[in-house]
């Protein structure tokens, strides 16, 4: 692995553990829950990870343009993909596995190369792709804990996450 990205592997696979570890222990009824009608489910979200966790490896593994910012999001393609938790979260963790292998073995100058072919115009910084999936995976990871923690204090039950941390009140 080249050196420059160890830090950037180990945040990835730190963020996925973060991630199951939000959703372990999920019900069927928390998955669909919604804090307001127009709000995401825990079930939207995984499906909108999918999504766009094929899109981030087609991006780093062959340089395709990233939909939505290099290029019209495939609408046929984000229609195929169900509504079915189960089956969207093993494919996101088939994705999200595959994508920090090939970032393990990728090299800094290909890595620059794809995500120049990624995000076109809308590359600001040369190792985008390197860390997008990352902020991705963590905003929504801290969406669904949100979530998680206003389903039970709905029904009138600790909060799930409580950080153990003197700075926040009790």
């Amino acid at each position: 692995m080249d050196n420059a990205l160890q830090i950037v592997v180990e945040m990835h696979e730190s963020l996925w553990d973060r991630l199951k570890d939000a959703l372990k222990d999920l019900s069927e009824e928390e998955r669909h829950w919604r804090p307001l009608p127009q709000a995401n489910s825990i079930n939207v979200i995984i499906r909108h990870l999918c999504i766009e966790g094929q899109w981030h490896l087609d991006s780093l593994e062959h340089g395709e343009p990233m939909p939505t910012i290099a290029v019209a999001a495939p609408l046929e393609a984000i229609d195929e993909v169900s509504a079915d938790f189960e089956e969207n979260y093993k494919r996101l963790e088939e994705l999200y596995t595959r994508f920090v292998e090939i970032l393990r073995t990728t090299t800094l100058e290909k890595l620059q190369q794809h995500t120049a072919s990624a995000y076109g115009e809308a590359r600001r910084v040369k190792y985008r792709l390197a860390y997008h999936q990352a902020l991705h995976l963590a905003m929504h990871c801290g969406q669904i804990r949100t979530i998680r923690n206003l389903y039970c204090k709905m029904r009138g039950e600790t909060a799930r996450f409580n950080p153990e941390n003197p700075t926040y009140p009790d």
